[in-house]
């Protein structure tokens, strides 16, 4: 922890003044600003003989610029120091957690023997002289690990005393290279005993790494779509507009002073003020202090959201503003100033999950459909497959069977008894989510056929002594199947989940107490493709099948003093050890039909999930010690000991009858259980929630394309034929020629059809070597006609050069957390805001956590543990769990880079969140459109007024005032706005760098048309008070004092409005400022609901809007009576009262007021369309699903 927290103090000290820096696209003050700002007060204090006044102008301009760089200085500071400040919260934690008794300290572990998840990390390290199940991000360097064969190298890794020479890197998969050598030919099997984990050093402290990149690359994130957008307004305004302005301004008053045009004072206010007063509201003035102070509100807004409240209003007012200065002094627990949630949340593109396993499904494979056999089916009704689930096999009274399958019904309804395979199929419980039932509300009536596989289940997989030796012998099956099986064939997996179909049954956990484990032996056999038993059909093209395995387990029943096995395995296996099958009331003999459906439906089983065989058998005497936990290689094609349907042996196992084999021979059959993952109801109304904000849901799987997709299924995303893309490169060719004499694939579609859609005897006579019905869609067509990259290296030459599908797929297969991390990179470049939800306790997700615009992390469901709590989710192994110390620091380190970490069950909680973060985005984007035209409009009537001869319209001192106080209170009172449903229906634009040209010249246009004309009536009220306070002074010299007359009329003949009519100037100067905040309020009405005309919704909704049109005003009034007061001229003798201002200017100045509003209304509406529009556009592009452009 030292060397981190040095590493972090190094980053800290590198924020300085970085910020001025144009790389800086975060920083709302840059070098060109701050240095205009400082050129402007010079430039004021150079007009200090014209006027006393300046000095404090120049001075308030030099106090803005210091109060700007402390605050950007400061926004800068609190985002290097966020995420060392996390770090050195879990410093500090881990040193009280250290400080406490050692007792305390021992009972902070997971159980040893909590099912594996992907979703948590977790590695078994001797700690104290004890074994634990330690989470990965806790190892450290020293620390003495046992890696099971299998399984993947958590850390760098040595080996201990002779095997120093084994090195492994973080990834490796670990496998055993010494077991004893396969048996050649058909020579007898020899036991060998099973593998033990091996035990390892941890080289290099994972975390170490882990935390230095979140250091180096916390503060790196993307840019965000406001920071952009303000990044580009400002830059206009800096390089394009600035520099325009001052061009116009200093070659108009440059000519006006040498020609001597009317209106012109004295230089310094001519060449210097004049110039100071057109920039300034271009100027950053008080704008770096509202971005900061307007962000970080709206952070506490958002941060609100993940608190839940009574209905008081107060309540949550107040702890909005609590959280406000905890976001200001950076107390606040998300990282607010890193990875802002305001600003990524309210302009999310993409939500993407990289874990499956506790977040978007349940922590345990669920049953989905068993197969067994049964007596007296029901007959089958008209429909074919499609409308029962189960098929006529074999005649059990030797009556010979047709091979018609239009004979299959009428033999059904024959008064002989036979046996049918019946395939029932479960799904949660909607009352309780956890727990499974029956689709078949008659499922009862095969209880005879289902009891002894609860049985089976219970005594096997339910009790932790029988656990704790499937997950040995399961451990060695798959360094066999790692290391010697080719082709390559998946690992054998410990069958968890399975226990609640025992309890749908009706055992209860105490059915396995009179059952103990007494005896315990694997087998397998390395086939290849070309080999296998003859009732096998063909494997399933390009897929990778389990091992062929059996596991049996001898069990003592301590209520009768007899001895059972039960075996479990892959279903060609277990089939070659059984002869007979249980159909609920007798025991029947296997044909080679009935084998040939029930290794159709295992193959179609686990390409979209797992699948266990069970068996069972009667002993009356224990296993040979010669084979007593230890695993077995069977040679292949050694041993097929079923019976043909003539009940005779057809094959004879080549070995003596000594063989200890033997007494794995002659079992019962008694059925397949499937299981599969099932997506969580909480994660499936977020990803519908997703689709109607117009937010794309993107899975990132780490399994192959069918299991992946069949999955994805569940969660309800499109998975059609061009809906997914593979990352792996290293796959299989896609050539069609490849594959002629290949066979075809069953589609996803008929793997998870009802009930399998077994084939009848007939129909798999025909199809048998094809595996497919006709209508099933081969996996290899379905690529080639899609076109789209495979392999993430094809991903950006796919969109540069093909089209954009690739950002619209919403799974992405056969990932790897490198793949993932340039695939949300490759988003990233093309505009997407990308948003990620992982596990918190999944070590490998802080890369892609760290590449993301956002992270959330979630607190994985933890997988309950069967013989603890069969049927319900609890945690491992006790309640405690979730607050087991170990968990909770890992959770902190995995989690640095997350904005926030939300709870097993706070899901939808992202989509307030959103929301919220949409609405006040809305709300800032429209607070500062409103202060950028404000600003502006002071601009637009200076230049005016120059062009118009006339003297400057608003002094200094007015401009200041209503850029950096009055148009501010308005700008910040739209965000009082409650939030509106209807933002959750439209689409956000794309993280762009630059604003589009057509953006920019609706804005000018709009500007234009809204402002110009008010801007030429204030200047025709201003013309109207300076001509009656030039007649009331000179009443007989009417021409003299015609506005028109400036035009025409020399310096000399012209009033001083610099000198003796000073005071006129300075009273209709406060007058026009007042008209120019009436513009800016009149202009508010339109901008308080944008999406909404006024007569529908109106603004006095608006609490803060009500507040601040009382407000503004009052200041303004009460400013320019201290101002007329404190700067006028008392030596004048010419005097200005409120009386002597026209009636004509009162009048166009208010009643223009009306036609404002309606012109304002109008271009509201045109704008409301052209929105609508887009938006419609938007969401077409959106809802159009990409299966619709299917070739078919």
């Amino acid at each position: 922890m030292k060397v981190i927290w040095d590493t972090s103090s190094e980053d800290v000290a590198l924020w300085r003044l970085d910020f001025l820096l144009r790389s800086a696209r975060w920083s709302s003050l840059h070098w060109p600003g701050a240095l205009l700002m400082l050129l402007a007060a010079l430039a004021l204090i150079g007009c200090l003989e014209s006027h006393k006044m300046e000095l404090l102008n120049a001075s308030a301009l030099l106090l803005f610029l210091l109060l700007d760089l402390a605050v950007t200085g400061l926004q800068q500071k609190l985002k290097v120091e966020e995420i060392p400040s996390r770090v050195q919260s879990v410093i500090n934690t881990l040193s009280v957690f250290l400080s406490q008794p050692e007792p305390e300290l021992k009972d902070c572990y997971l159980n040893l023997f909590t099912p594996p998840s992907q979703s948590i990390s977790v590695q078994w390290t001797y700690r104290d002289g004890r074994l634990v199940n330690l989470p990965v991000s806790l190892l450290v360097e020293g620390d003495i690990i046992a890696l099971r064969p299998g399984q993947e190298a958590p850390a760098s890794l040595r080996g201990i005393q002779e095997e120093e020479h084994v090195i492994l890197d973080r990834g490796d998969v670990f496998c055993h290279f010494s077991s004893p050598p396969s048996p050649l030919g058909r020579e007898r099997p020899r036991p060998h005993s099973l593998l033990c984990p091996h035990l390892f050093r941890v080289t290099r402290t994972p975390a170490i790494a882990s935390v230095q990149k979140c250091l180096e690359m916390g503060s790196q994130r993307p840019i965000t779509v406001l920071d952009n957008e303000r990044f580009t307004a400002q830059t206009l305004l800096e390089e394009v507009v600035t520099p325009l302005v001052l061009a116009v301004l200093m070659i108009v008053n440059c000519t006006r002073y040498i020609l001597g045009a009317p209106g012109i004072g004295p230089w310094q206010v001519t060449l210097l003020q004049l110039q100071v007063n057109g920039v300034l509201p271009l100027l950053p003035l008080t704008f770096p202090m509202l971005w900061l102070q307007v962000s970080a509100f709206g952070e506490a807004q958002v941060l609100t959201y993940l608190k839940t409240f009574s209905s008081s209003r107060l309540e949550r007012c107040l702890e909005t503003w609590r959280t406000y200065f905890r976001v200001l002094c950076g107390r606040s627990p998300a990282l607010c100033h890193t990875t802002s949630l305001l600003h990524s949340l309210g302009s999310i593109t993409v939500l993407c999950c990289v874990d499956k396993q506790g977040i978007l499904s349940w922590p345990n494979p669920n049953t989905e459909k068993v197969l067994f056999f049964t007596r007296n089916p029901q007959p089958l009704k008209p429909g074919g497959w499609n409308s029962k689930k189960h098929v006529k096999t074999s005649d059990r009274s030797h009556k010979p069977v047709s091979k018609n399958p239009s004979t299959v019904g009428p033999q059904t309804n024959s008064s002989y008894s036979g046996s049918t395979v019946e395939v029932l199929s479960l799904s949660l419980d909607r009352q309780a989510p956890t727990c499974m039932q029956f689709d078949d509300s008659c499922w009862q009536r095969y209880a005879t056929s289902l009891r002894p596989l609860g049985l089976c289940t219970v005594v096997g997989l339910c009790d932790p002594v029988s656990v704790a030796t499937l997950w040995q012998l399961t451990d060695h099956l798959t360094n066999v199947a790692l290391l010697k099986s080719r082709p390559s064939c998946l690992p054998v997996q410990m069958p968890w989940g399975m226990c609640e179909l025992a309890r749908v049954i009706g055992f209860s956990p105490s059915a396995k107490d009179p059952f103990q484990q007494q005896m315990s032996s694997a087998a397998y056999t390395l086939t290849s493709a070309q080999e296998g038993s003859p009732w096998q059909p063909q494997p399933v093209a390009m897929r990778k099948l389990p091992l062929t395995h059996i596991i049996s387990l001898l069990i003592h029943d301590s209520n009768t003093g007899k001895l059972q096995l039960f075996s479990y395995g892959s279903a060609d296996a277990v089939l070659e050890a059984c002869s007979e099958c249980w159909d609920g009331t007798d025991i029947q003999t296997l044909s080679s039909s009935d084998r040939s459906k029930v290794l159709d439906f295992y193959q179609r089983a686990c390409i979209a999930g797992q699948c266990l065989a069970l068996s069972f058998k009667p002993m009356f005497h224990a296993l040979e010690p010669e084979i007593n936990g230890k695993c077995i290689q069977l040679p292949r094609g050694m041993c097929h000991s079923y019976r043909d349907q003539e009940g005779k042996p057809k094959f004879e196992c080549s070995a003596g009858e000594e063989d200890p084999l033997l007494s794995l021979d002659e079992q019962v059959f008694l059925g397949l259980v499937s299981t599969q993952y099932q997506a969580r109801p909480e994660m499936v109304r977020l990803i519908a929630g997703l689709d109607s904000a117009c937010i794309r849901f993107v899975y990132f799987s780490l399994e192959e394309e069918v299991k992946s997709k069949v999955f994805a299924e569940k969660m309800g995303l499109e998975t059609g034929w061009n809906c997914h893309i593979s990352l792996q490169s290293d796959r299989f060719p896609l050539d069609p020629e490849d594959f002629q004499d290949t066979v075809t694939l069953c589609s996803e579609r008929e793997v998870d059809s009802e009930g399998g859609r077994l084939l009848s005897e007939g129909k798999w006579q025909a199809e048998k070597n094809g595996f497919l019905d006709g209508e099933g869609v081969c996996f290899i067509e379905d690529r080639n006609r899609a076109k789209l990259p495979k392999g993430i290296e094809n991903v950006r030459p796919h969109l540069e050069n093909i089209d954009n599908v690739p950002l619209l797929v919403p799974l992405f297969t056969d990932c790897t957390p490198e793949t993932m991390c340039e695939m949300v990179e490759v988003m990233q470049e093309y505009g997407e805001v990308v948003c990620c939800l992982g596990s918190v306790l999944n070590f490998k997700n802080n890369a892609v956590f760290l590449q993301s615009d956002i992270s959330i992390a979630l607190d994985p469901l933890f997988p309950s543990c069967c013989w603890s709590s069969p049927g319900r989710s609890a945690p491992l192994v006790t309640s405690r769990a979730p607050q087991l110390f170990s968990v909770q620091l890992s959770s902190a380190l995995c989690g640095l880079p997350c904005a926030i970490h939300l709870g097993q069950h706070d899901n939808t909680t992202i989509i307030r969140l959103i929301k919220q973060a949409r609405h006040s985005s809305s709300g800032i984007r429209k607070c500062f459109l409103f202060l950028l035209q404000c600003q502006l409009s002071l601009v637009l009537i200076q230049i005016l007024a120059c062009l118009s001869q006339l003297p400057p319209p608003l002094g200094t001192a007015d401009v200041l005032w209503l850029s950096c106080i009055s148009f501010p209170i308005l700008g910040i009172s739209l965000l009082g706005k409650s939030p509106d449903n209807t933002i959750m229906e439209v689409a956000t634009g794309k993280n762009l760098t630059f604003l589009p040209k057509k953006t920019q010249q609706f804005f000018i246009f709009y500007f234009l048309l809204k402002f110009g004309l008010t801007m030429c009536s204030y200047l025709a009220c201003f013309g109207f008070m300076l001509h009656a306070f030039c007649m009331k002074t000179h009443p007989e010299n009417g021409p003299r004092c015609h506005p028109y007359a400036l035009l025409i009329n020399s310096n000399e003949t012209s009033p001083a409005w610099y000198g003796e009519y000073y005071n006129a100037l300075l009273l209709a100067q406060k007058i026009i400022a007042f008209f120019m905040l009436l513009n800016g309020l009149c202009t508010s009405v339109s901008h308080v609901h944008r999406s909404s005309p006024l007569w529908r919704q109106s603004p006095l909704s608006n609490r803060w809007w009500c507040a601040a049109v009382i407000i503004a005003p009052s200041l303004q009034v009460l400013m320019a009576y201290v101002a007329y007061l404190l700067w006028r001229d008392p030596s004048s003798h010419l005097t200005s009262e409120l009386s002597d201002v026209p009636a004509a200017t009162w009048l166009l100045g208010f009643l223009w007021l009306l036609p404002l509003l309606f012109v304002n209304e109008s271009i509201k509406l045109h704008e409301i369309r052209t929105r609508v529009r887009y938006l419609k556009r938007q969401k077409l592009q959106f809802d159009t699903k990409l299966g619709m452009n299917s070739p078919f």
